[in-house]
């Protein structure tokens, strides 16, 4: 059983004790005049008594005031009666109304206000409580008082009865005193216990929470060391990010103004005309580049891609690069109309590019072969020239960041100069349709 529960007993057996106790004291008060009057004894009983007694029926009240009295404790409960402050006063009322009733013999009922309303206390307020109930007993307890309210005692009802009725009757009445105040002691002694308990898991939840917060702080401060480690790979890849980005479209720009220029030098004295067309056309790559340079520092994709399909827009590149560095660049794609996410289509593109620019500048090319071929999810680059080679190659930042491109897809990529140069790329495709 919870200690709860037990309570719940305690309060429920004094309620029991108590009706049983008001009845038993109302039946006395009013049946033994009742009694010596139907005896032709009454004069003999008044004779005995210490004063006038009280009507029979003026008895019937403190049953009256004992139902007020679970009323109120009903209402309390239930919480029907508010904030629960009337329960304060009219219990402790209607009790002094049964007591008073009762001639002062069951003092009793003060415990059992006590037991209904002490753990609806907390501080101060239950000890001022508790300190008015007890004085309250005290003074109902006196026997004095009954006789400064011209109240007969009950010992002079029962000396009316001889033998062993009185002995049964004083009994029965001490017993259920008895049993009561037990009862009560009982109650305080659990609940006391139950509060001890409750401090002890309170202190206890306290305990864990203090030490929860402790590795709350160590969590916290783990975690704001990996936001900074966090934001500062975030800056670091952003930074190669943009690298990337302006090295493709720069580089890419760059070596096709370069190859362009030297072309236009060339022609100047053979062919004016030429020469003009020729720096058009380094104009118009300049333009592009610029516009490059801007999207990428903007986060956005390749012009070409924006305007193009991947196709188109790696045709218009060769196209373009060939204008300007005069050399043979031949572009297969297989299937043509490749179907790529965004992220893919700007690896793809950007690592044509790359090649393309690199065959020009560093290796001097004057023919190119590109080739895109997809099959079983898988796409594959690649780019072949027929420029200087080189025996040993050291990956400068094209190489690299192309790498790192490939590498957040799941790619791979594989070059060799030893005829001319070529570089092998290729991307697991992760969604879009089989090609």
């Amino acid at each position: 059983m919870q200690k709860g529960d037990g309570l719940t007993l305690l309060r429920q057996t004094m309620v029991l004790i108590n009706l049983a106790l008001t009845l038993f004291l109302c039946a006395v008060f009013m049946l033994t005049p009742w009694r010596a009057m139907h005896r032709a004894e009454s004069i003999d009983f008044l004779q005995g008594l210490s004063d006038v007694p009280a009507p029979p029926w003026s008895f019937s009240l403190a049953v009256v005031g004992f139902v007020a009295f679970l009323v109120v404790d009903f209402l309390y409960r239930y919480g029907r009666l508010g904030n629960g402050r009337s329960a304060f006063l009219l219990e402790p009322l209607f009790a002094v109304v049964v007591i008073l009733t009762l001639h002062l013999e069951d003092t009793g009922l003060l415990l059992l206000c006590v037991v209904n309303l002490v753990n609806g206390l907390h501080g101060r307020g239950r000890v001022l409580f508790l300190a008015a109930m007890t004085g309250l007993y005290l003074l109902t307890s006196l026997d004095v008082l009954q006789a400064m309210l011209s109240m007969v005692p009950l010992s002079e009802y029962l000396a009316y009865y001889e033998g062993q009725a009185q002995q049964l009757m004083q009994t029965a009445i001490g017993l259920l005193s008895t049993l009561n105040l037990i009862l009560f002691v009982g109650y305080m002694v659990l609940l006391v216990g139950q509060r001890t308990e409750e401090n002890a898991a309170i202190r206890r939840l306290n305990g864990e929470l203090a030490h929860a917060n402790d590795q709350l702080s160590v969590l916290n401060g783990q975690l704001k060391a990996y936001a900074a480690q966090s934001e500062r790979m975030a800056e670091t890849r952003e930074r190669n990010r943009l690298a990337r980005e302006i090295h493709d479209t720069l580089g890419h720009a760059l070596t096709g103004i370069t190859a362009g220029a030297d072309a236009c030098i060339q022609m100047m004295d053979i062919s004016p005309e030429m020469a003009r067309k020729q720096m058009e056309l380094i104009a118009e790559t300049a333009r592009a580049g610029i516009n490059e340079v801007r999207r990428s520092v903007s986060a956005l994709r390749p012009d070409a891609l924006e305007r193009f399909q991947l196709s188109e827009a790696l045709v218009k590149m060769c196209q373009e690069m060939q204008q300007t560095s005069h050399a043979n660049i031949e572009l297969f794609m297989q299937p043509t109309d490749m179907r790529l996410s965004s992220d893919e289509e700007d690896a793809v593109y950007r690592i044509v590019q790359e090649s393309v620019t690199n065959a020009i500048r560093h290796g001097h090319a004057t023919r190119i072969e590109v080739n895109l071929f997809g099959q079983d999810r898988q796409l594959s680059i690649v780019v072949q020239d027929n420029g200087v080679g080189c025996g040993q190659i050291e990956p400068g930042f094209g190489l690299r960041h192309m790498r790192e491109r490939l590498r957040l897809l799941g790619g791979s990529l594989q070059f060799s100069g030893g005829d001319g140069f070529r570089i092998q790329a290729t991307i697991p495709l992760r969604w879009g349709d089989e090609i």
